[in-house]
């Protein structure tokens, strides 16, 4: 558990560093974002996916990345709110650092494994 929660951070880093090119402070936001985005997850996600199936089902389930995207956006502006600092990042940019994410996150999964 503690692997995967290195692993989500380290994942945070190189989104923070090289896609949106945040570079203030950036491992302790990983970590806080790590764990809002651990709460987020386990709290709200599974409640928007029940709410959001039929659109999901007609959308033959690319809708879940679109949601993710936005709980990645929620998880970030809670951040933003309790570091009290502020970047200016459009829904794309949060799209393709969400894409970027889980592609990292994954990749350093399978290479631990």
């Amino acid at each position: 558990m503690l692997t995967r929660f290195l692993i989500h951070i380290v994942a945070l880093l190189f989104v923070f560093y090289f896609i949106w090119h945040i570079h203030s402070s950036i491992l302790g936001a990983a970590v806080v974002m790590a764990v809002i985005l651990a709460l987020v997850n386990a709290i709200i996600r599974p409640v928007l996916l029940i709410l959001t199936l039929p659109v999901t089902i007609l959308t033959l389930g690319l809708f879940v990345i679109v949601l993710n995207a936005l709980l990645f956006a929620l998880s970030f502006a809670v951040l933003q709110g309790i570091m009290n600092v502020h970047f200016d990042l459009t829904f794309l940019q949060i799209l393709i650092g969400y894409v970027i994410y889980v592609i990292v996150s994954t990749v350093l999964s399978h290479l631990i494994r």
